[in-house]
Parts: C-alpha cells; sequence; structure tokens
C-alpha cells in the first residue's frame, strides 16, 4: 500500500536539511558568488548555496517583497544576463531600509559554513 504523494519540502525546511550537514561538505566548498572556474559552474555552492542565499535573503525581506524581488529581476533581465553585484544592487534597491552586509559576506561570497545566527 503507498504512502500517498509526497509533499515537498518547505524553502526553509530544505535550507534546514542542507544547513544541517557536515561542515566538510561539497556544499562549502567555495563561496556560490565566486565558483573557481568553468569547471565548478554548475557545482553544488552555487546552486544549494545560492539557494540557500535566497531563503536568507528571504528571512531578511519577507515574502511580499522577496516575490517583488524574484519576480522583478526575472522581469527585469529576460533574455539577457548579469552578474552577481547587479544582482545584490538589485536586492539592496528593491528592499531599502535593510542591511544585507552579513548575508553577502558569510552566504555570497565567504568562505566555508557561515554560523547561523
Amino acid at each position: 500500500m503507498g504512502r500517498g504523494p509526497r509533499r515537498p519540502y518547505t524553502a526553509q525546511q530544505t535550507f534546514d536539511r542542507l544547513y544541517a550537514g557536515s561542515a566538510d561538505s561539497d556544499l562549502w566548498a567555495f563561496p556560490p558568488a565566486e565558483p573557481s572556474g568553468a569547471a565548478h559552474i554548475s557545482g553544488r555552492p552555487v546552486y544549494d548555496r545560492g539557494a540557500m542565499v535566497l531563503q536568507k535573503i528571504r528571512q531578511k525581506v519577507g515574502d511580499d517583497t522577496f516575490y517583488d524581488i524574484v519576480q522583478g529581476w526575472a522581469a527585469a533581465h529576460r533574455h539577457g544576463n548579469a552578474d552577481t553585484a547587479q544582482f545584490t544592487a538589485y536586492v539592496e534597491k528593491t528592499a531599502p531600509g535593510k542591511d544585507f552586509t552579513e548575508i553577502w559576506k558569510d552566504w555570497l561570497y565567504g568562505e566555508g559554513k557561515p554560523s547561523r545566527p
């Protein structure tokens, strides 16, 4: 007998599950904003830790502003490309009065596993 449909994890549950892993994990091999060459551009830190950065932004600004950021960013860069500095500037412009210094320093550009506040 089946267990029924699987329910997806929430963004926070996924964050918590990833963070609970070992500090030796390849998740923490390099900062998501600084993959070392083409070989790492699709690495786990870029995708999984990059998603964790988004969740940290969401925690900082709340759901409504986060969705404004994500939707606005996607619309502004449709059929184009951008870099990390442009993204961080966009986030700061879209959420004025919020300080993202620690998120950028620890989660986006920081080496190793950040401490969790």
